[in-house]
């Protein structure tokens, strides 16, 4: 019986150690981990995204805003060009031909905001070669397109609407069409000054005492040389000859004023 009892004993001490030993309190951490709180993770900014570019194949010219690509008909956004018929139309397609060639690489672009298409089912683009053109500039700076088409005129906003607008030298007509440069009514030129009509009967010639003052008159009098033997020029020729005492025919060949 005690040997049993003082195993019993032990045995109880025994678990009782091993709990207290569990419950033993760790000791605090003093290093900054275990003071600073792990911040939630950020969003990332949201960054504007660029137009997308879309590497085509150029085919040919519809017109001065219209081109057909190896994607579809596309119309260039934020230009207008004149229509089949108007002046212009050709001058403005030529411009576009005279830097692309059926097969040659162009890259079309949509910014964010714009419409995929038009109402004519035409892809709606910002049109650039491979060496850069911008073919929405092109014409403007040719004189061959206006801006037109924007955020101004209630359309959606571009990126190039601004450059566009301010390199412009076409304009819109009366009836909404454009005008080019070329197709611009010319300044009318100022008329040309009218010499005065002087009165047959007023002796005019008397008002000028040589020969030299009356090269220098400005009412459109005539200003020789007068014939001596010529009915219509001998009162002239007789004034300056021998009026005014200023030898109007200095070398007596019959002719005053020369």
């Amino acid at each position: 019986m005690r040997v049993g009892r003082t195993l019993g004993s032990i045995g109880a001490a025994g678990i009782i150690a091993a709990v207290l030993s569990a419950c033993v309190t760790q000791p605090a951490r003093t290093d900054a981990a275990a003071s600073t709180p792990v911040p939630l993770a950020t969003p990332a900014a949201s960054v504007p995204a660029e137009p997308a570019a879309e590497p085509v194949t150029f085919v040919s010219v519809v017109d001065g805003d219209t081109i057909e690509t190896s994607a579809g008909t596309v119309r260039i956004i934020g230009i207008d060009t004149p229509e089949r018929g108007e002046c212009g139309h050709d001058e403005s397609s030529a411009t576009i031909a005279g830097v692309l060639a059926g097969g040659d690489p162009v890259t079309l672009e949509l910014p964010a905001g714009q419409d995929d298409q038009d109402r004519y089912g035409r892809l709606l683009r910002h049109v650039s070669t491979a060496s850069g053109i911008d073919l929405g500039m092109l014409q403007i700076q040719a004189g061959t397109a206006v801006a037109r088409y924007d955020s101004l005129d209630g359309y959606p906003a571009h990126p190039w609407e601004a450059e566009y607008r301010s390199a412009q030298r076409a304009t819109l007509g009366a009836d909404g069409s454009v005008i080019t440069v070329a197709c611009q009514p010319a300044a009318a030129a100022p008329p040309a000054p009218v010499a005065p009509v002087v009165p047959a009967t007023e002796r005019w010639w008397e008002q000028y005492t040589s020969c030299t003052k009356l090269k220098k008159n400005g009412a459109g009098h005539p200003t020789g040389p007068f014939q001596q033997n010529d009915p219509a020029d001998a009162e002239l020729y007789e004034w300056f000859a021998n009026g005014t005492g200023n030898h109007g025919d200095g070398d007596g060949d019959g002719l005053a004023c020369e």
